[in-house]
């Protein structure tokens, strides 16, 4: 009764004077201290909601970086420890402390800038609606294990996934298949590049896979957001004109001395390639000894969205603009004679 006394007064001095003229100026007092004293509670609900979220971020943001900290410790050892069982330990270490910090919301828009530096790759798409963190653990045997989170933002929501490598026991047929995060086709994410096809926003991810002490592996694959989860794999790649067949990723394995990798030419829109051949003839179709033969190929997108391999030769790529070159063009008729 005390608190509401106040307010209650004021309400039966407007209806004891509503009906004089004369009291019209204590009447409009009596109402601008009523909208006063609203606005000001409104005020203080308001303030003291954002207090509290500020204080939810600043205690989040905190967590987020004193888990880097402890990252930044941990992850050179999966490369850099003596003994397998160390550097197993290590990559598990940093996978469990991820998905620790990956479920807090906030984790999404901070930079983990100390983190990329050291071994750990984050990438984040332009529309900021997809963000990869993607590693590999070495073995003293030379081959290659990899590690992976990806995370999502649809509308206000943010998911997290763990990315399960499963390439040591997937089928000959990987390049035709689609994959969920827990059947990922794993790499070492390098670059991310939005695209369109048939109407669908995906993204091209270059990567790369070591593999074993004889091979390494350049992977291109693509990325897209299926109403329940996102995919790994799609039907987007043809490896020529008169190839009828369209693949879901593309794997180019070679020798292991050689450093293999994908080039994205942004202004052409286009993806260069090395053309890789058996270093000497017993070896076809072993890519334990296939080496870059010094010329290149390039995947180039057309109307439908499919990326197709082209020869470098049949494209200008000099400062002019990019056109097929003339191919079987005739010969001029030979001079007359006088």
């Amino acid at each position: 009764m005390a608190a509401a006394g106040p307010a209650r007064w004021l309400l039966s001095v407007a209806k004891t004077y509503n009906h004089s003229r004369a009291n019209k100026p204590l009447l409009t007092f009596v109402y601008s201290i009523m909208i006063f004293r609203c606005f000001t509670l409104l005020f203080l609900l308001i303030s003291g909601n954002f207090l509290r979220a500020g204080s939810a971020d600043s205690l989040a943001i905190k967590q987020l970086q004193e888990g880097e900290t402890r990252l930044k410790i941990i992850a050179p050892e999966f490369i850099a420890a003596k003994t397998d069982a160390e550097r197993i330990e290590a990559a598990w270490q940093v996978y469990r402390t991820l998905d620790t910090l990956l479920s807090l919301p906030e984790s999404f828009d901070y930079g983990w800038d100390s983190l990329k530096s050291r071994t750990v790759s984050v990438l984040v798409s332009p529309d900021k609606k997809v963000k990869l963190y993607t590693w590999n653990l070495i073995l003293k045997d030379g081959s290659f294990k990899h590690f992976g989170y990806l995370q999502t933002r649809r509308k206000k929501t943010i998911e997290t996934y763990p990315l399960m490598d499963t390439t040591a026991v997937q089928s000959k047929d990987i390049i035709d298949e689609e994959l969920d995060p827990a059947a990922w086709f794993g790499a070492l994410y390098y670059r991310l590049i939005p695209f369109k096809k048939n109407s669908k926003k995906m993204y091209l991810l270059f990567g790369f896979d070591g593999n074993t002490a004889n091979s390494n592996k350049a992977v291109m694959d693509v990325l897209w957001l299926s109403k329940s989860t996102p995919i790994f794999g799609y039907p987007a790649f043809r490896q020529g004109e008169d190839d009828p067949s369209t693949e879901c990723r593309v794997v180019m394995e070679c020798h292991n001395d050689v450093n293999l990798s994908f080039y994205y030419e942004a202004d052409k829109q286009i993806v260069i390639a090395d053309k890789l051949v058996p270093s000497f003839p017993e070896a076809k179709d072993n890519p334990y000894y296939y080496i870059p033969s010094g010329d290149y190929d390039i995947y180039k997108r057309n109307r439908k969205g499919t990326w197709i391999r082209r020869d470098l030769k049949d494209w200008d790529l000099g400062q002019g603009q990019m056109r097929p070159s003339p191919v079987n063009r005739p010969m001029p008729p030979a001079p007359a004679d006088k």
